[in-house]
């Protein structure tokens, strides 16, 4: 766990507040500010897909927030005087919720664009987006202070696992639709 803390002091030393607002931003794009902005358009243009992109985000999180429960891991400013906790942080650590909320957030972004093109830059450009995206979140949470990194790979493997199981029923709800065989 040392390293970890190594980790989150090294990019602290080049803490400003330029960097602090920049990371403050990132991570209310990867919580439930980009949670709700992407359930309107999702809505806008796929109601069935946004209702299963909505449900499957709820119960993610929820499966997220039982985990943090029972894992109970205090923040990294709770556990050395050297981290300092540039933002506000509630509840416990491991697994970040904002790691989860990005990696769903983006996964459903990324398949719901992918559906719609053909054009090879075009998959290429959303995927490369998509995963810095994640990325900067996972750095923005380590920068505050409020999560360490094994927390960021726990909240993404999380996401990773409950985007593809939402997909998935998605895939099988529209196909069940498509052929006349909707479940009443």
């Amino acid at each position: 766990m040392q390293f970890e803390l190594d980790i989150i002091k090294a990019l602290q030393s080049g803490a400003s507040d330029g960097v602090t607002i920049f990371f403050e931003i990132i991570s209310l794009l990867g919580s439930w500010y980009g949670f709700i902005i992407l359930l309107f358009v999702f809505f806008f243009f796929a109601k069935k897909f946004a209702l299963c992109f909505g449900v499957t985000f709820l119960g993610g999180i929820t499966f997220n927030y039982i985990l943090k429960l029972l894992i109970d891991r205090p923040r990294p400013f709770e556990i050395s005087s050297e981290i300092l906790a540039l933002t506000d942080a509630m509840g416990r650590s491991m697994p970040s919720n904002h790691a989860f909320c990005a990696t769903v957030l983006t996964i459903f972004l990324c398949y719901f664009i992918l559906l719609f093109t053909q054009k090879k830059w075009v998959k290429g450009l959303v995927i490369s987006c998509g995963t810095v995206f994640v990325l900067l979140v996972g750095l923005s949470r380590m920068y505050l202070g409020v999560h360490y990194l094994t927390d960021i790979v726990a909240g993404v493997m999380i996401g990773v696992c409950v985007s593809f199981i939402g997909i998935m029923l998605y895939q099988r709800w529209v196909r069940k639709s498509f052929y006349g065989n909707n479940i009443k």
